[in-house]
């Protein structure tokens, strides 16, 4: 297949070496296979690229981190059961 045009991208030494060292790992003869292999999947819609923005997560109050905790610790067990309908405070001290 004769080239027409080439496309030529400055990349850092380390972002080389990494590549290379990954391309020789899966088995390719260069970055430039790669590069090949991607914008042709791109170019014929077999590759799917997207950016996303993620909405900044809220603050959370010290009421809903402290909710947060005991959802977890009473998911993970290490709550322990009361019974209202007997003495709690002999249910505490028992425990």
């Amino acid at each position: 297949m004769a080239y027409q045009f080439k496309l030529q991208i400055p990349i850092a030494q380390d972002l080389n070496n990494k590549l290379k060292k990954k391309a020789s790992e899966l088995g390719f003869g260069s970055i430039t296979d790669i590069a090949r292999l991607l914008l042709t999947n791109f170019a014929n819609g077999n590759l799917v690229i997207s950016f996303n923005n993620p909405e900044p997560q809220e603050k959370l109050s010290n009421l809903d981190l402290l909710l947060a905790e005991s959802i977890l610790e009473q998911k993970s067990g290490k709550t322990k059961k009361i019974n209202l309908s007997k003495n709690i405070h002999d249910q505490l001290m028992n425990d």
